[in-house]
């Protein structure tokens, strides 16, 4: 396993800098190597500001400006990124994709991986990509996945938020905080990027305040900003994980 590989699976050019993006500033800066794996661009559902602006636009010109966004967004947090071109709205992933995912995962070996919720029916695509995600990281760790490849056992893997602000209507209770505060800006910075999105901003500083307030009352640190996370490998050690204090 390589120990500094951190993998995130965006269903959508944006997804993983809202969610995520302090997060991966944080890991980046920690010595990390992130790598992020864009499913789709959100043609089709999440570039309201393309449309509006060129309503005689193509799906072309929307993906090539979609990843353009995505792209500057991503060096912006200092991770790399690879656009997969698939459909959104709805996003289909069927075996063959799954056995794509597959083989990247076992191709980076992450330690860490950050993506979507399983629960998503505001946005199912969210969904989708989380299951295939756990599909992917299950069969990766079998032998015979990929001939002649070792298997990768299960990294740790960390939901993000899903659609904001709904994540109580999508059973989505973050186990997992992590505080983002230094790196807010930046964040905020990265997500400006996205010009076919110009409502994020708004709404991942609210979100980012709010999940603050609850790590606030956990820990009594001053912790202005924060990303929610939901743990799906339990953890094991030697001893108890201990939560920062104030």
């Amino acid at each position: 396993m390589a120990a500094n590989n951190v993998l995130v699976v965006s269903a959508h050019a944006a997804d993983y800098c809202t969610r995520s993006g302090g997060t991966i500033l944080n890991l980046v800066q920690q010595g990390f190597s992130v790598h992020v794996l864009a499913l789709t661009c959100g043609v089709r559902g999440e570039s309201g500001g393309y449309w509006k602006d060129n309503p005689q636009g193509t799906y072309e010109a929307c993906s090539d400006l979609r990843k353009r966004e995505s792209a500057e967004a991503a060096k912006a947090l200092g991770a790399t990124i690879e656009f997969l071109d698939w459909d959104d709205y709805p996003l289909v992933i069927d075996a063959d994709r799954t056995r794509y995912l597959i083989k990247r995962v076992l191709q980076i070996r992450p330690e860490i991986i950050l993506t979507h919720w399983t629960v998503d029916p505001t946005n199912p695509d969210h969904a989708n990509t989380g299951n295939a995600v756990v599909m992917a990281c299950n069969s990766a760790s079998q032998l015979g996945a990929l001939p002649g490849t070792v298997a990768h056992y299960y990294p740790n893997i960390y939901f993000f938020e899903p659609t904001v602000p709904m994540s109580e209507f999508n059973k989505f209770d973050p186990d997992f905080y992590v505080d983002i505060t230094a790196n807010q800006q930046k964040k905020m910075e990265a997500i400006a990027k996205f010009g076919c999105q110009p409502q994020l901003g708004d709404f991942y500083v609210h979100f980012a305040k709010h999940r603050a307030f609850q790590a606030r009352i956990w820990t009594k640190l001053n912790i202005e900003y924060a990303e929610g996370f939901k743990r799906f490998v339990p953890y094991v050690g030697k001893s108890l994980p201990i939560s920062q204090r104030g």
